[in-house]
């Protein structure tokens, strides 16, 4: 039984199709069906019911998925720990984070932080923290930027970065534009657009309406900010989105209006509470929790809030 092996037969379940596996992988599809058919020679054991057109686990597919993914990432922890020993300064790191992060606050941040550490390569994916939080927390990503809160936070070390509200946006001619705050309850027969399934603001949205007494009705998902805004301002629907996010894309034809109750946004940034942490990590992880720090968010926070009426 080879390493290979066992990675192939992890990604294809991951991924639920060969095809799949094998592009992210970047082999050939008959290697990876040849290599899972070899394991399940060598262990005697069949991994897969294969159909015509999917598969699943067997019983004992099942197990050795839910094992060997404790222990690859072991496997990986001792590569990365040599690596650190022969050159401190010298490293990769994998960051899962959601686009509307990354457009606002990390073109800077990343420029400052390749300037001190030239020789550290960062890979980012982009996507919604629900996302984020399962790349961290099954070793795809060493650091992830995610809204609070997240699914079994026992696992992670977060640190808080931004604490702010998720706002109304809406077009200067809506009724609401003229009202100093909007209830979530008024917001009933509303066409609304929020953040995709995989942000954990489309779940606590949808969560605080039924606190209310209703289901919304959400017309529009989307992670692209402008997108969102123009849809507002052609009166198509109306947006509940991060007011920071908002703020650098507002035009006159927008008003942003608060919301009761509060809907917070807290970003955090986690990484796995146990483990191997890579000096390449640690180093990014501080540079991260220290920049945020050094902003001024009492007073950025304050500002938002006197001009969360109207710009």
């Amino acid at each position: 039984m080879e390493i290979q092996q066992l990675k192939y037969f992890v990604e294809v379940v991951r991924q639920q199709s060969f095809t799949k596996a094998a592009a992210q992988l970047f082999v050939t599809q008959p290697m990876i069906t040849r290599s899972i058919k070899h394991l399940e020679e060598e262990l005697n054991v069949r991994l897969l019911e294969r159909t015509s057109k999917s598969f699943c686990l067997t019983d004992a597919g099942r197990i050795l998925y839910e094992r060997v993914q404790d222990f690859l990432l072991q496997y990986d922890d001792i590569f990365r720990t040599m690596t650190d020993v022969r050159s401190a300064r010298v490293g990769e790191v994998r960051m899962s984070i959601p686009g509307v992060l990354l457009d606002v606050y990390f073109p800077t941040l990343l420029t400052c932080f390749h300037r001190h550490f030239p020789g550290i390569d960062i890979s980012v994916v982009e996507e919604g923290s629900k996302l984020v939080a399962s790349s961290v927390g099954s070793g795809r990503a060493d650091l992830g930027l995610v809204m609070l809160p997240v699914d079994e936070p026992y696992r992670f070390e977060s640190k808080t970065l931004i604490s702010n509200v998720c706002s109304l946006v809406v077009s200067r001619h809506h009724p609401f534009a003229k009202m100093s705050s909007v209830h979530i309850r008024d917001l009933k027969d509303e066409t609304i657009l929020t953040y995709s399934e995989t942000a954990t603001l489309h779940d606590t949205f949808i969560r605080m309406c039924g606190e209310c007494g209703f289901v919304p009705r959400i017309s529009y998902k989307s992670l692209m900010t402008r997108f969102c805004l123009k849809m507002v301002g052609m009166q198509q629907c109306i947006a509940v989105l991060p007011l920071p996010i908002l703020q650098p894309d507002l035009c006159e034809e927008l008003v942003t209006v608060p919301l009761e109750p509060v809907i917070p946004w807290e970003i955090a940034i986690i990484r796995r509470r146990e483990g191997y942490r890579s000096f390449a990590a640690n180093q990014l992880f501080s540079y991260i929790c220290d920049h945020f720090a050094s902003l001024d968010h009492q007073g950025m926070n304050a500002d938002l809030r006197a001009t969360a009426i109207s710009v």
